[in-house]
């Protein structure tokens, strides 16, 4: 992965919540984190080492951010594998950046 490569996911990721259906009881919020679980990069073990190798050193402020959030919401027993751990990073940091991408773009049209 590089830094085109994550963006250009990023920017379709982004470009798929026009796509949903948007009203009260299913925001953009839901919408994107659909989307994340159902992108390869969240649950192909190849592509999710890829993303969090790539991010980890080359968008360190999102990976920690990440990384937080991870140790907050996501509860790995001893039962988990690191390859779980890693695709609950690729989940989460496609989550994140689709998300600040998507807020970004709201506020330049507003």
């Amino acid at each position: 992965m590089n830094q085109d490569k994550f963006n250009s996911l990023i920017d379709s990721l982004v470009e798929s919540v026009k796509d949903y259906n948007l009203d009260d009881s299913f925001d953009s919020y839901n919408a994107i984190h659909e989307i994340c679980e159902s992108c390869d990069h969240s649950f192909v073990n190849y592509k999710a080492w890829q993303l969090v190798d790539f991010v980890k050193f080359d968008y360190s402020e999102l990976f920690y951010q990440v990384e937080m959030e991870v140790k907050e919401l996501c509860h790995h027993d001893q039962k988990s594998t690191l390859n779980d751990i890693i695709l609950d990073y690729a989940f989460n940091i496609l989550k994140v950046a689709t998300l600040k991408k998507y807020e970004s773009q709201l506020k330049e049209v507003a």
